[in-house]
Order: C-alpha cells, then structure tokens, then sequence
C-alpha cells in the first residue's frame, strides 16, 4: 500500500487537484483502515491463479472492487 499524505499540509496534496473520480476513491480507500486491513488479510489467505479475479463476494460488496492477480 503506498504511503499516506499529510492533510493538514496542501502542499502533499496539490497534485491531486487533476485526479479522475477513482483517482479520489482509490485515495479514498487507502486511508480507510479497515480496507487495509482488510485488504492485508485477503492476501494471505487467497491462492489464486494468474488471471482469476481475487476476493470474497463479501469483500466486493463491501469495498465495490476486485483485484486481478498478476502473475
């Protein structure tokens, strides 16, 4: 997960002022700690192979995405 910003300076968050949508959302969720944690434990527990699409229905229903598996 990428590091996050510090709000309360605008200077490291400037750039976001020409993000799409799900520029935002994908901000917006890495921020959220539950994602994360969530997100943390999908990873240990999933085994999926290249292509298949990776998460529970719960997880797609709570966060609204899935993830490819790469390689």
């Amino acid at each position: 997960m990428s590091q996050r910003r510090d709000w309360s300076d605008p200077d490291s968050w400037a750039d976001m002022l020409s993000y799409e949508p799900a520029d935002f959302a994908v901000e917006y969720l890495l921020r959220n700690d539950e994602f994360v944690a969530e997100c943390q434990a999908l990873l240990e527990r999933v085994k999926a192979r290249r292509g298949e699409l990776v998460g529970t229905a719960e997880f797609v229903e709570r966060w609204g995405l899935r993830f490819h598996r790469r390689r």
